[in-house]
């Protein structure tokens, strides 16, 4: 189907009395962001009608919510998401600590770049004024997107870097936290990966275990943020979407915003891990936990 196609059958779908649901799903949650992205300038210029207005006029609750954020471009659906997280009264640091501690560096200027112009603010500024502590000194840090590119790991220097977080924490009273953050910030995927063997050589268990055993709080889910979505991010999203439809009631907002940014990164990856790790089928799961037209589009798209 062309770009024109596609938006003629999305305004035949909204135009008149009630909507075509189904027809929305089979076009929207089946496009890559690219190709809905031209759909919406192509509605524009057919139409003289702004796709995310009549869309915005015509759903309502969690289903508008996964439409909006499907025709939304990613870096500006990155950048929108960090603004609601700090806008208001409160901060969603675990939104925060999602974003910023698994975007590649790459990825993470651009989002930067894109907050600064859109919002006419400055994000780490922002950051800097809504966290504190150690976590305020993580994200700042990940914030300059200086990690290293490196894809030849030095072995000998690896082990000294696992052998220096060792006697940063489990093997002194109290915690050098400087040291996790220098590192575990600014190696390369490669470099911690090795540094990661290595610890587990030194010790008998992870570093994931030792951030577990010397920290705490928001610090201690952003340092495992970067080693589990820096090493195994597939496996690190998995883990997000059970967060999100695990016990009572469903975190809607979380479970949108992974089901439509990973849709054409990793989908066949983490229903995969999903499966491995819990023992069941994260499709079935999700389509258990939510209902009506926001379940039979969050099912087209985690069905990839």
């Amino acid at each position: 189907m062309s770009a024109q196609e596609d938006a003629d059958a999305l305004r035949n779908a909204m135009k008149g009395l009630g909507t075509d649901e189904a027809t929305l799903i089979k076009i929207c949650a089946n496009r890559t962001n690219a190709q809905r992205m031209a759909i919406k300038h192509q509605y524009k210029s057919s139409y003289g009608r702004d796709l995310i207005e009549d869309l915005k006029s015509e759903l309502h609750g969690k289903f508008e919510d996964a439409m909006i954020a499907l025709f939304t471009e990613p870096i500006e659906y990155d950048a929108d998401e960090l603004r609601k997280a700090m806008k208001g009264l409160g901060t969603n640091e675990d939104t925060l600590i999602e974003i910023i501690a698994s975007r590649p560096p790459s990825v993470l200027k651009q989002v930067i770049a894109k907050f600064n112009e859109k919002y006419k603010r400055n994000l780490e500024e922002d950051v800097k004024s809504e966290t504190s502590g150690t976590l305020r000194k993580i994200l700042i840090s990940l914030l300059q997107c200086a990690r290293s590119t490196n894809t030849n790991p030095d072995i000998p220097r690896c082990a000294e870097i696992a052998n220096e977080i060792y006697k940063a924490g489990e093997a002194k009273l109290g915690t050098d936290e400087s040291v996790f953050n220098k590192y575990l910030c600014n190696l390369s995927p490669h470099e911690l990966a090795v540094v990661s063997q290595e610890y587990h050589k030194l010790t008998g268990h992870t570093i994931l275990q030792a951030i577990d055993n010397e920290f705490s709080g928001d610090s201690k889910k952003a340092l495992k943020t970067i080693v589990f979505a820096t090493l195994s991010p597939s496996e690190y999203f998995a883990t997000r979407i059970h967060d999100a439809i695990k016990g009572w009631g469903t975190k809607d907002h979380l479970l949108i915003r992974i089901l439509v940014s990973r849709d054409e990164i990793d989908m066949t990856q983490i229903k995969q891990y999903y499966k491995q790790t819990y023992g069941k089928d994260m499709v079935t799961d999700v389509k258990n936990d939510i209902s009506g037209d926001y379940q039979k589009l969050m099912v087209e798209l985690c069905s990839h």
